[in-house]
């Protein structure tokens, strides 16, 4: 806000009550950060679920085949897939599709 030199005649005691302005301001600025953190997270959990039944759709012979393909443990290559599936859900549509046999 640009300054107003009108306003440096007036008493301080009539003017506008700045610390007031910028209390709602930053109240306004936690307010809308709290949301977008809740959109956020609500987001993450609704891909988190759907990650979870792609994962339960695995085909287990396509998952070998590309455990061995990958010169890893069955185990190991479970365990990406679950990271996968835990902590980047919105990845796990496109990492989870060659191992899911259609129909």
């Amino acid at each position: 806000m640009a300054l107003d030199h009108g306003i440096l005649n007036v008493p301080l005691d009539k003017r506008s009550n700045f610390h007031k302005e910028l209390e709602e301001h930053l109240e306004a600025e936690k307010r809308r950060k709290i949301d977008e953190i809740f959109v956020r997270k609500t987001a993450f959990n609704d891909a988190k679920s759907q990650a979870k039944i792609l994962f339960l759709m695995l085909d287990d012979d396509l998952v070998k085949a590309e455990a061995k393909r990958r010169h890893m443990k069955l185990s190991e290559f479970k365990e990406v897939l679950k990271d996968i599936r835990d902590f980047r859900p919105k990845q796990a549509s496109v990492a989870f599709s060659p191992f899911i046999k259609a129909g």
